[in-house]
């Protein structure tokens, strides 16, 4: 592999000041500059890395600039309105032909991972054969009418060249530089916020009260924005945080609000230049307490129009996987006249026995709930989704081309879920955000005789009018209980204030029970019953929240074991018109 002499530490030169001009500067756009500002603004964004399930790691080089821009084909005509590609990833280096920062390989003379070779041979390859690998993607998604919005981490995470060199992943700034690190941080909040993933990629972030760091990063947003026709940029704000020790947050503050100042600068240079609307969007935690802790002006960027747009994301991460009702609503009421949308991530990641993401009315759920919010659009926001394995299936277009259109989701199936952790050797929590504000109730809880539990979740649709037109088919409240000895223990459970009476209870025993996938046979857990209750327009659900209270009234004394309250969920479904049955012949 051919590799490039590189600067160990970040120089002195400028921001918007690269030495020499790219070969593949952009052309002049072909927009007029004055009808930007009536462009309509994208509401369904696709998240990915462009490497999992892509080209980079699936196929066998030497690949052509078709296979290359195959995530994008598959998004044409899907719903999407525009593809977050992270372009540059944690360690520094990029996945295109970058003159800012080293590319993915740079730095290697051995290499130690099998996969992230193949994705090394595969980015030298079309450079040398001519190709930029982000060119390719901003002349695809164009052409397929997708906006293009390029994706970076501004945190930077560094560690010793022993460990990070062989993997193509990191810089050779990140690697030698340590004394741009955060380093030990004595506050509480700091616990397990180094990253560490199994010795693979044991790094620190660096923190961005260092000069050389905001510069570094301010290069390569520059050259997404200024050197390629993309349709702006997603700073991700989230991984990490916060960019400096705790006790710095204030510190910090209004160093990043410049910084934004500086970067919104040079989008709009950029777009002048173009032709093209150059947009800066920021992730962020949607909890406003958080703002403070990590050192955010929120507020300030929305006055100051620093950002276009903010994607929210709960206070769990990617692999904490589903939340269906996180708040959104501090920024959508900071943002309410401004000229900033607010956009609400949904991470899909369910990781349970028979499904690794989340199922198609689980996701309308959570949709939905944002849209009830008031937010201008959705982020499909994990790194790769693929329900099905990859290439997408049918269900896959199905799911997307509902999510731009609340109107649509209105009547359809719905799986709104009290949150719970992974099963199956999943992590439930990550300690790197356990200290964000606005974590949401997980199950299970162990309950004890004569003692009371609620929980909650939000419910978006507005059931009593879709069921005066006869259009509502049913509404399941499942309440799931491990280790329950339904024959003998007593529960009571209520549903906003009401007592739910056995007439409306189906109990499903999952006491043992052997299931069948593929080629094996197992069982399930945990062992319990469900009990369903199949909901009357007198028992709701309402629009908004909605509460379920649990009371053990007596407990089997003959068994040791906790009784937990493990899951509770509600199926909302609908049928396309009053009396029209889906199938409604059987033979």
């Amino acid at each position: 592999m051919q590799r490039r002499k590189f600067l160990r530490t970040v120089g002195t030169v400028a921001p918007g000041a690269l030495a020499a001009p790219l070969v593949h500067a952009a052309s002049p756009g072909k927009h007029n500059i004055k009808n930007l500002s009536k462009q309509k603004e994208p509401r369904v964004f696709f998240f990915d890395d462009g490497r999992h399930a892509a080209d980079l790691y699936c196929f066998e080089p030497p690949v052509t600039p078709e296979d290359h821009t195959f995530i994008v084909d598959q998004l044409a005509n899907s719903g999407v309105d525009a593809l977050v590609y992270f372009a540059s990833v944690e360690g520094g280096s990029a996945l295109y032909d970058s003159k800012a920062v080293q590319v993915w390989g740079d730095e290697v003379k051995k290499w130690k991972h099998y996969v992230w070779y193949r994705a090394g041979r595969i980015l030298r390859q079309l450079i040398d054969d001519g190709h930029d690998p982000l060119k390719l993607f901003c002349d695809r998604c164009h052409e397929t009418g997708i906006l293009m919005i390029a994706s970076g981490w501004v945190s930077l995470h560094g560690g010793p060249r022993e460990r990070l060199e062989g993997l193509g992943r990191s810089t050779a700034f990140t690697m030698d530089n340590p004394q741009f690190q955060v380093g030990d941080d004595p506050d509480p909040k700091a616990k397990g916020n180094k990253y560490s993933e199994s010795g693979a990629m044991l790094t620190s972030r660096f923190s961005f009260l260092h000069k050389e760091v905001r510069q570094e990063r301010l290069r390569l947003f520059e050259e997404m924005l200024t050197d390629y026709e993309t349709d702006g940029i997603e700073l991700n704000l989230t991984d990490a945080m916060p960019y400096c020790k705790f006790s710095e947050a204030d510190e910090l503050a209004p160093i990043m609000t410049q910084w934004l100042r500086d970067l919104r600068a040079i989008a709009n240079k950029a777009e002048e230049k173009q032709g093209r609307k150059k947009r800066i969007y920021a992730r962020i935690p949607a909890h406003p307490d958080a703002w403070n802790l990590v050192g955010y002006e929120v507020s300030i960027w929305i006055s100051e129009n620093l950002v276009d747009g903010f994607f929210c994301e709960s206070s769990h991460s990617e692999d904490e996987g589903l939340v269906q009702d996180f708040d959104c609503k501090p920024v959508v009421n900071l943002a309410k006249g401004s000229k900033c949308n607010v956009y609400s991530i949904l991470h899909n990641v369910l990781g349970r026995q028979f499904a690794r993401y989340a199922t198609p009315p689980m996701i309308y759920a959570g949709v939905a709930n944002a849209y009830d919010q008031g937010v201008d659009g959705i982020a499909m926001g994990d790194h790769l989704w693929t329900p099905n394995g990859w290439p997408w299936t049918p269900q896959e277009y199905d799911t997307l081309r509902l999510l731009g259109h609340p109107e649509l989701l209105a009547t359809a199936d719905k799986y709104y879920m009290v949150r719970s952790p992974k099963r199956n050797g999943w992590p439930s929590q990550d300690p790197s955000k356990m200290w964000l504000p606005g974590r949401s109730e997980v199950l299970p809880i162990e309950l004890e005789e004569g003692e009371t539990i609620k929980v909650s979740f939000a419910v978006a649709d507005t059931v009593e009018k879709w069921r005066s037109l006869g259009r509502l088919k049913a509404v399941v409240l499942r309440v799931r209980f491990a280790n329950i000895i339904s024959t003998v223990d007593k529960v009571k459970i209520e549903f906003n204030n009401q007592v739910l009476p056995d007439s409306l209870l189906q109990k499903v025993d999952f006491t043992y029970r052997l299931v069948g996938q593929e080629s094996t046979s197992h069982s399930i857990g945990p062992y319990g019953y469900a009990y369903d209750f199949h909901l009357s327009p007198k028992y709701g659900p309402k629009h908004g929240r909605n509460e379920v209270k649990v009371t053990v009234l007596k407990r089997d004394r003959n068994i040791e074991g906790d009784l937990s309250l493990v899951n509770v969920d509600c199926k909302i479904s609908y049928r396309l018109h009053r009396h029209f049955e889906d199938r409604p012949i059987e033979y």
